[in-house]
């Protein structure tokens, strides 16, 4: 008789359970562009948009990058109206691409 209230608790117990819940996230997409090395004077274009300047981090802890859409980006850099970098990069998603300004 003692099987009965044993095989209660545990049929009890079994459908309280919350059950396994599975999940995928999936991050927006979006990759980044870090600029490193002098880029004092500096403007840049990114597949041949507009030139914006520079602008360097306020603290010196932070690092300043500028979203791109994953794919394909050619970034040419400028300083007093010169060209000194021209790349095609590819930007993965979630990844942030280092472009170094001699």
């Amino acid at each position: 008789m003692r099987v009965i209230p044993i095989f209660i608790v545990c049929l009890v117990f079994c459908a309280c359970s919350g059950g396994y819940v599975e999940s995928v996230t999936q991050k927006s997409e979006k990759g980044f562009l870090k600029f490193t090395g002098n880029a004092q004077s500096v403007t840049v274009s990114i597949d041949g948009k507009d030139a914006f300047p520079l602008v360097p981090a306020k603290d010196s802890d932070k690092e300043v990058v500028y979203e791109v859409k994953p794919g394909n980006h050619r970034v040419t850099v400028f300083r007093n109206n010169q060209m000194i970098v021209d790349r095609t990069v590819y930007v993965d998603n979630q990844v942030t691409m280092e472009i170094n300004i001699p």
